[in-house]
């Protein structure tokens, strides 16, 4: 049993199965086919179906995530999350001796929204400081690190040596997301996706056609989260 919506459109000419945003099929159909005959499309797409929603998984906030997950990634290491809550201004504390990070939210005000709010406020920290000592590692030069909330790209770099980062990159565990920045370090010298760019971002990382590929399915888990 899979949740459905059925859209009807005066310009459609067939019907068209989606994935909707919320783990549902979503079938656009012209504006007079029939009910049944919708439902008939839909099943006959089965296996199609079950095989995306596989790779579509339902949307899930924050919080609940780093419930099942409590683990943050920063600065080349995995921080074992625990949270709580304050009457004071929400705040973050981590140790890099003890592999921990301490988050404390406001109780009063919308939960998942103070959540997000702390995590990315310490990923900005820590995904800059990353970035600048990567950076040097390498010998690339850049002017600034921006850290952001970008729906579907896990970074950028623009021509005068910004780099941008997805905030969500503290989720994912710490070889890809060095995997990430080494990937628009990369661009500093080589703006675009040429042998060049590909030859020099394996320098920075061995292991860039496994994390390359590694990338896709953990985006899937994690770009949902932390949206409205």
């Amino acid at each position: 049993m899979v949740p459905y919506e059925i859209r009807r459109s005066r310009r459609a000419r067939y019907i068209r199965l989606t994935v909707g945003r919320h783990n549902h099929a979503l079938l656009s159909v012209p504006w007079r086919c029939a009910f049944v005959e919708a439902l008939e499309f839909l099943r006959s797409q089965g296996d199609w179906l079950a095989r995306n929603l596989s790779e579509h998984p339902t949307r899930t906030s924050l919080r609940d995530y780093l419930e099942r997950h409590p683990r943050l990634h920063a600065l080349g290491k995995t921080l074992r999350l625990s949270q709580g809550f304050t009457r004071t201004k929400p705040f973050y504390v981590y140790s890099l001796e003890n592999d921990e990070v301490e988050l404390r939210i406001s109780a009063e005000g919308e939960q998942e929204a103070n959540l997000v709010a702390l995590v990315r406020g310490f990923a900005r920290e820590v995904i800059e400081q990353r970035t600048f000592a990567l950076a040097e590692s390498v010998g690339a030069k850049i002017k600034r690190v921006s850290v952001r909330d970008q729906a579907t790209r896990w970074g950028s770099c623009s021509s005068s040596g910004t780099i941008s980062l997805n905030w969500r990159l503290v989720l994912l565990r710490p070889n890809l997301q060095d995997h990430v920045i080494y990937h628009e370090l990369a661009h500093v010298k080589e703006m675009n996706h040429s042998s060049s760019f590909w030859n020099l971002l394996r320098e920075y990382d061995p292991d860039t056609d496994a994390h390359n590929d590694q990338l896709n399915p953990a985006g899937a888990r994690l770009m949902p989260l932390g949206r409205s």
